[in-house]
C-alpha cells in the first residue's frame, strides 16, 4: 500500500522531534562545550540521524517512480513497434517529412525501405538532389506549406527497379503549438495502370469519336426534351445543318408533319424504359427535301435514370423509291400474268401454287381462290394424283419425264424449258389436246424458286394435223393404208425382223375377175366391192396386223410375229370369209393370196416380188386358192 505525503511528512516531523530529545539528553554529558560548538554538534546529530531516516522513508516511492517510468518506456516502445509493424503493413508507400529540411523521419517497408535515415523525400522518391519546383507534377511538401490544408495531387517516383511511375499523392500537414507546419504525412498510390488505362480510354473515345464522325450512318443523340445533344458528320451532310443551327434545334424541326404524331408517343414511351426500337421515319432537310430513313431508337441509362435518346439510321429514301418501282413493276406484271390469253399457273419451291390466271380458270373450270395456296392443281389434268409438267421441273427430275410423258423436248420459245403435249380426257369438261411448257424461275443466288406452266389447247390444229395425215397416209376408198404408208410400215418391221430375229409373213391378194364386175355393173359399184372387201378384211386379221390396199384391187396384209403356218391360217380365213361374203349387187366374189415368209437377207422390194409372185401363181392355178412361196 502506498503511503500518501502528509502522512510521511508526520513520521519525519515526529523523528526529528524525537531525535533532537536524543541529542540534547546527550549534550548534558558535556556541560563543558561551549554554546556554539554544541549547537553545531547538535546540528550535525540531528542531519546523521535525519538523512538516513528520510532516505529509508523515501526509497520505495522513488523505487516505484522508476519502475513506472520504465513501464512508460516500454509501453511507449511496444506503441511505437505496432505503429511500424502497421505502417509495414500499408499496401501503398507512407512518409513523415519534415517540413524544414525535408529529410524522411518515418518510412514504411512498401515506400522500398524501412530505414529514414539522412533520405529526402525528393532523393527517395524521384532520384533528385533538390526539392520539385512544380510544373506538371507540384511538389506536395510545397503544396501544403503554401496552403495549410491537406492536398491530393499526381507525382513522378521510380520504383525499386528505376521504373518511373505515375502516383496519386496525398499530403497532411503536422503543426506545432504556435501553429507552423513542422512535418508533412505523405501517402501515395500507384496509378499508372490506371494513367494507362486512361489513356487507352482517351484513345478509344477518340477513335470512337472519329468512327462516328466519319460512318455513313445518321448517328443522333437527344436530350429528353428532344434537344440535340450530337450528331455526326453524315447527319450534317445530308440534312444540311452546321454546328451552329444544330445547337439550337429539337428533333421536331426535321421530322416530316406524316411522321410528327408516331414520333412524339415513340420518344415518350422509349424514354422512359431502356429498349431498342426499330422505326422508319421522314426526315426534312434544310433545303425542303423529304427523305425515309429507318434505324434504331434507345434510350441511354445512367443509374437506372434515363439521360438521352440515341438514334442510328440510314437514307433508305433511294431503296424505297425502288421498292415502290419494283412493287409498280410486280403489279403490273401481276396483271399481264392474271389477264394473259394464255392459261398460265406458278408453282413455288413448296409445290404450291402462287398463281392461277383467269385463262387458267376459263379453261380448267377451277377458280383461283380455290387451288391457289394448295398443291391441287393436279386435279385440273388427271383423275388421280400425279406429277404435272412444273413438279418435275421444280424437282429438276428431268429424268422422270419419259415415266409421265411419251413425248417431250426442250420449250422452243422457253430458256431451260420443257415441254410436251397429249390428249387429256377432261379438261374443263372437254377432251382437249394441249401442248404445255414449264421453265423454272431463279432468284440472284441462282437459287430455284419457282416453277411457271403456260398452256394451250392446240386440238383444233391437232384434229387437223390428224386428218392430214390420216389424207397423207390412208387410202381414201377404203380407208386403209395407202401405199405410201403401207411401205413405211414394211420397213419399219422388216427392221424389226432383222434386229431381233423375229418372223414376219405377208398376204398379197386381189379380186378374181374385178375388171368384169366394173364393166358390168359400173366403177360404182366395184368401189362398193372394194370398200365392202376392205371392211371384211379388217374385221378378220390380229390386231397386230397391218392391212393396206396396194393399188387397184389388190391389197396387202402385213403379219409381224407370224410363222409360215401361222400366216397360212391367216391366208385361208381371210379367202373363205370373202368368197362366203354376201356382197350388195354383185353377190360373191373370190380372191387369190400370194403369201411369203421374211428372209434374214431379204430387202422390202425382194419381201413384196415373193408375195406378188405368190398372187400371180394362185392366178394361174385357177384362182380362189393360196399360194406359198
Amino acid at each position: 500500500m502506498k503511503k500518501s505525503p502528509a502522512r510521511i511528512l508526520v513520521v519525519v516531523l515526529g523523528l526529528i522531534f524525537l531525535a533532537e530529545l536524543a541529542i540534547s539528553r546527550l549534550l548534558t554529558f558535556f556541560p563543558n562545550l561551549p554554546p556554539r560548538t554544541a549547537a553545531l554538534a547538535d546540528g550535525i546529530f540531528l542531519t546523521c540521524l535525519v538523512l538516513p531516516l528520510w532516505f529509508f522513508l523515501s526509497y520505495r516511492p522513488m523505487l516505484e517512480k522508476t519502475e513506472e517510468c520504465n513501464r512508460e518506456r516500454q509501453e511507449i516502445a511496444r506503441q511505437n513497434s505496432f505503429l511500424h509493424t502497421v505502417l509495414d503493413a500499408l499496401p501503398f508507400p507512407f512518409y513523415v517529412i519534415d517540413a524544414h529540411d525535408y529529410r524522411v523521419k518515418i518510412i514504411n517497408r512498401a515506400a522500398g525501405t524501412n530505414e529514414a535515415g539522412d533520405l529526402t523525400c525528393h532523393a527517395l522518391s524521384h532520384k533528385s538532389t533538390t526539392p520539385c519546383e512544380g510544373g506538371e507534377h507540384p511538389c506536395p511538401m510545397v503544396e501544403v506549406k503554401k496552403t495549410g490544408k491537406p492536398v491530393v495531387l499526381e507525382h513522378l517516383h521510380y520504383n525499386r527497379q528505376g521504373a518511373q511511375r505515375v502516383m496519386e499523392v496525398h499530403g497532411y500537414p503536422i503543426f506545432d503549438e504556435s501553429g507552423n507546419i513542422v512535418q508533412m504525412i505523405e501517402s501515395s498510390v500507384d496509378i499508372t495502370q490506371r494513367k494507362v488505362a486512361e489513356d487507352a480510354l482517351r484513345r478509344s473515345e477518340a477513335n470512337l469519336q472519329n468512327f462516328l464522325d466519319n460512318a455513313n450512318d445518321l448517328i443522333q443523340i437527344l436530350g429528353l426534351n428532344g434537344q440535340f445533344l450530337y450528331v455526326n458528320r453524315a447527319w450534317q451532310r445530308v440534312l444540311g445543318y452546321d454546328e451552329a443551327e444544330i445547337g439550337s434545334m429539337s428533333i421536331h424541326d426535321i421530322l416530316h408533319k406524316d411522321s410528327r404524331k408516331s414520333s412524339l408517343g415513340l420518344f415518350s414511351s422509349i424514354s422512359r424504359i431502356s429498349q431498342v426500337v426499330e422505326h422508319e421515319l421522314l426526315f426534312v432537310t434544310k433545303s425542303g427535301k423529304t427523305i425515309v430513313v429507318e434505324g434504331s431508337i434507345t434510350t441511354q441509362m445512367e443509374e437506372g435514370t434515363p439521360v438521352a435518346v440515341r438514334g442510328i439510321f440510314r437514307d433508305i429514301t433511294k431503296r424505297k423509291q425502288l421498292e415502290e418501282r419494283f412493287l409498280e413493276q410486280k403489279n403490273f406484271t401481276e396483271k399481264i400474268l392474271r389477264y394473259s390469253a394464255v392459261p398460265i399457273f406458278v408453282l413455288n419451291k413448296n409445290h404450291e401454287v402462287t398463281s392461277w390466271n383467269k385463262a387458267c380458270e376459263k379453261m380448267t373450270g377451277i377458280p383461283a381462290e380455290k387451288i391457289v395456296g394448295t398443291s391441287d392443281h393436279w386435279q385440273a389434268f388427271y383423275p388421280s394424283k400425279r406429277d404435272c409438267l412444273a413438279d418435275l421441273v421444280l424437282d429438276e427430275a428431268y429424268g422422270s419425264l419419259p415415266q409421265f410423258y411419251e413425248a417431250f423436248e426442250n420449250s422452243a420459245f422457253m430458256e431451260e424449258g420443257v415441254r410436251s403435249e397429249g390428249w387429256f380426257d377432261n379438261i374443263g369438261g372437254i377432251k382437249r389436246y394441249l401442248a404445255f411448257d414449264a421453265v423454272p424461275i431463279y432468284n440472284r443466288a441462282n437459287e430455284l424458286v419457282a416453277a411457271i406452266e403456260t398452256l394451250q389447247d392446240i386440238s383444233e390444229r391437232k384434229k387437223m394435223e390428224e386428218d392430214l395425215e390420216r389424207l397423207a397416209t390412208t387410202d381414201a376408198l377404203t380407208g386403209l393404208c395407202n401405199r405410201h404408208r403401207f411401205n413405211e410400215l414394211l420397213q419399219q418391221e422388216v427392221d424389226r425382223a432383222k434386229r431381233y430375229n423375229t418372223p414376219l409373213s405377208l398376204i398379197m391378194f386381189d379380186l378374181d375377175h374385178f375388171k368384169k364386175i366394173n364393166d358390168t355393173y359400173g366403177h360404182a359399184v366395184g368401189d362398193q366391192v372394194l370398200q365392202a372387201v376392205a371392211k371384211v378384211i379388217r374385221e378378220n386379221v390380229r390386231t397386230s396386223d397391218w392391212v393396206g390396199r396396194w393399188g387397184g384391187e389388190e391389197f396387202l396384209v402385213l403379219c409381224p410375229e407370224a410363222t409360215e403356218k401361222d400366216v397360212l391360217v391367216i391366208a385361208e380365213k381371210l379367202r373363205e370369209t370373202v368368197e362366203k361374203h354376201i356382197f350388195e349387187t354383185v353377190k360373191t366374189i373370190t380372191v387369190s393370196c400370194g403369201v411369203t415368209c421374211f428372209k434374214p437377207h431379204d430387202s422390202v422390194d425382194a419381201f413384196v416380188s415373193r408375195a406378188d409372185e405368190g398372187l400371180y401363181r394362185a392366178k394361174d392355178k385357177g384362182r380362189n386358192i393360196v399360194e406359198i412361196i
